[in-house]
């Protein structure tokens, strides 16, 4: 019961922003690293790309954050193994090997954040 509610929260929460943005035709949140900073996160593209992934738009979707785009299945797949394992086992230990990939994705995706910014290619600007 304690991985329900988190889940339905953040699914409600991520249906609503769709809801707002197919009203609005526009409203869009905007990152608060491009905001103040001036660069791109790691992470700036992802409302979009979920946006377009719930059309099923995958050229876009993979236009708007590439390396997230890649690694979404990746991450779904550990998050569905780990919330079978709390359910079955009532703990959701990561071992070795998890934590290890977990950093892998983390320095990925910080390389991600230098690159997008020293080198503007098409692919890397959301």
């Amino acid at each position: 019961m304690k991985l329900i509610k988190p889940t339905v929260i953040l699914l409600a929460i991520g249906f609503t922003y769709l809801l707002i943005h197919k009203l609005t035709g526009s409203f869009a949140l905007s990152c608060p690293f491009r905001s103040f900073l001036g660069i791109y996160c790691p992470g700036c593209g992802i409302s979009r790309m979920f946006v377009y992934l719930f059309r099923l738009d995958f050229y876009h979707a993979f236009s708007s954050n590439c390396v997230v785009f890649c690694l979404l299945p990746i991450a779904v797949g550990m998050a569905i193994h780990h919330a079978y394992k709390y359910v079955r086992y009532g703990s959701a230990k990561l071992n070795k090997a998890e934590n290890i990939g977990i950093w892998v994705a983390v320095v990925i995706l910080l390389a991600f954040a230098v690159i997008r910014n020293l080198y503007p290619i098409d692919i890397l600007i959301p």
